[in-house]
């Protein structure tokens, strides 16, 4: 049935028209809303992921593979020729090497050894394949040859894997795009005619941002109306969906991610291997040496030079010059900086980063990538979970309304989810892939050179912050107190044998974590199903051995912090979407807001 809903502003007002939607609709609503979702998780057809290599995306390819592979339960450490099959595009970043480190991931978590082609642009490591992707500060349109020799390679890479992989005839294909489009749209218009016709659905993941206002988020400003207008037609004219991902539409909403991941910083170790951890781990380290010393700077009134002499007379140069490169900059110490240091936002940041010093290398958004665990042929909870909105989206007047027939969607939870589960239900799904993961790799292990780093970051900020005591406002010292005790007593502190009820620095003797049998179509050989451990099945999740169980593990009273509320001291925030700890649907509105038909 044909029908187009009152005209939102907002993801709220949207929710708003879904909950009082007329009875005659909601069954058209609903089959659209199914149909989309079942195209969109389809394990039968060749998914292709476009994507940098950020650690929260790195983590969402490790949950994929981990399906695709059958790790935990395979008989060889090897590629198979049963294996499921991807592609993964990585996009081309001046300052960092996405390719590269992409391709460490699936060697490391698939144990095969990667064949280069196309004159060292494509790897494969057995069904799975990795392309050197697109650089999108850069205009497709506007690259001549280069781009013309891109469509290629992504041609040639998905014509390959067609043939080695296991389809049974459905030669189909999902394609995961990023926040920036035009390159999608590119290839669609210059790809051959078999490979568009292939297109079954499309995702696109953190180019919108729905909570205020029917906007570009800041990490797809880049897209402009003609692109959006442009996807719009080419699917249509395809018959193909558009489902647009959005963390703070799934309530997604926290920016670390220990929220998710219990002891995250001690099974990082398990996930990556250290060639893609450390430099996340040296990010934190520099950034927590920089924090210290503009707090301490701000208190005795120095700034610049004077401030980097104080730096490197603390830190050892053979064991931070590796790491140290904010810290030793006399720009990080200019006034304003260091006095900005003494925010609560800023301090709170520091608690969470000493507490799991893996941070990703943006960390000024959501975590974007999490919003693509519902989609793809991992995502066997997304029908009962989720809702793919079939909506009509007007870019110029930003405002969006629900619709049917659609070509755009917006992917929502469904009405019976909220913030909590929402959290629980990933945190459950991280657990059951790391549990699959750590069955081939083992517990994890932390090296002689980690510890040695951590301690000298310890020793200097240490230093620094009690040096600054009684020099500051006592408001500051109070939540600067925070980033101290997390130095020594967090996860990391614990795990590399910085408090003493940790276990020994070796990474010797850490808990082996019990986890729960089964959670969306992962299981660990003892059991199938879907969802988490019903009533009387809850299970501990065991980190470093003394470090006791985050308050956000299951069944615990305060799901979401880890210390005091933000606003009370620091934490995780606890908030959900706007800031309101709900989710869901709100009670059906007074006013509809405008007229159905």
């Amino acid at each position: 049935m044909t029908f187009g809903g009152p005209w939102s502003t907002d993801l709220e007002e949207l929710k708003k028209s879904i909950q009082s939607m007329p009875d005659q609709y909601k069954s058209s609503f609903a089959s659209a809303s199914k149909e989309t979702l079942e195209k969109i998780c389809d394990a039968d057809v060749l998914h292709v992921w476009e994507t940098d290599s950020d650690i929260d995306n790195l983590i969402q390819l490790a949950s994929v593979i981990v399906k695709l592979c059958n790790l935990g339960k395979r008989e060889e450490k090897s590629s198979n020729t049963k294996d499921g099959s991807m592609i993964i595009i990585a996009e081309e970043k001046s300052n960092r090497n996405n390719f590269a480190r992409i391709c460490q991931l699936v060697e490391h978590l698939t144990y095969a050894n990667g064949k280069k082609h196309l004159e060292g642009t494509v790897a494969a490591f057995g069904s799975i394949v990795v392309v050197k992707g697109w650089n999108n500060s850069v205009r497709s349109e506007n690259a001549g040859k280069e781009a013309e020799q891109f469509v290629k390679r992504i041609n040639i890479a998905i014509e390959r894997v067609f043939k080695m992989g296991n389809f049974s005839g459905k030669k189909k294909i999902v394609w995961h795009q990023g926040p920036v489009i035009h390159f999608l749209l590119h290839w669609i218009n210059n790809t051959t005619s078999t490979l568009r016709s292939a297109l079954q659905a499309i995702s696109v993941n953190g180019s919108l941002d729905l909570t205020d206002l029917v906007k570009p988020s800041a990490q797809g400003r880049s897209n402009t109306l003609s692109d959006l207008s442009t996807l719009e037609s080419y699917a249509k004219k395809l018959s193909i969906p558009v489902i647009f991902l959005d963390p703070s539409s799934q309530l997604i909403s926290c920016q670390h991610l220990a929220t998710y991941m219990y002891y995250y910083a001690y099974y990082m170790n398990t996930f990556l291997p250290t060639s893609l951890s450390r430099p996340h781990l040296h990010k934190a380290q520099d950034d927590l040496v920089t924090f210290a010393f503009q707090i301490l700077g701000a208190s005795r009134s120095k700034y610049g030079d004077s401030m980097v002499k104080l730096v490197k007379d603390r830190l050892d140069p053979g064991k931070a010059k590796k790491w140290a490169r904010h810290c030793v900059d006399p720009r990080s110490y200019e006034k304003h900086k260091c006095r900005a240091a003494g925010k609560e936002s800023e301090i709170h940041r520091a608690v969470q980063t000493a507490d799991e010093p893996f941070p990703r290398f943006n960390h000024n958004f959501n975590i974007t990538a999490f919003a693509r665990l519902a989609v793809g042929p991992a995502a066997a909870c997304t029908l009962a979970q989720h809702t793919a909105a079939p909506v009509s989206i007007d870019f110029k007047a930003s405002r969006l309304r629900p619709a049917c027939p659609a070509t755009f969607y917006v992917l929502i939870p469904s009405a019976s989810q909220d913030f909590e589960k929402v959290t629980h239900s990933i945190q459950g799904l991280m657990m059951a892939v790391l549990s699959l993961i750590r069955q081939e790799k083992g517990a994890p292990t932390i090296g002689a050179e980690e510890i040695a780093m951590w301690k000298e970051v310890v020793k200097a900020c240490t230093w620094a912050l009690d040096n600054a005591k009684g020099k500051m406002p006592k408001s500051v010292e109070d939540k600067v107190k925070y980033v101290s005790d997390k130095l020594k007593s967090g996860c990391w502190g614990q795990s590399v044998g910085m408090s003493s009820n940790s276990a020994s620095a070796t990474g010797k003797g850490m808990g082996d974590g019990v986890i729960p049998h089964t959670y969306c179509g992962f299981h660990n050989g003892m059991g199938m199903g879907i969802g988490m451990p019903g009533p009387g099945q809850q299970q501990q999740y065991v980190g470093p051995q003394g470090l006791t169980a985050p308050p956000n593990s299951p069944g615990m009273a305060h799901p979401q912090g880890m210390y005091p509320p933000q606003n009370q001291a620091y934490g995780q925030g606890g908030q959900g979407l706007r800031g309101s700890g709900a989710g869901g649907y709100p009670p059906p509105p007074q006013s509809m807001g405008g007229p159905w038909m």
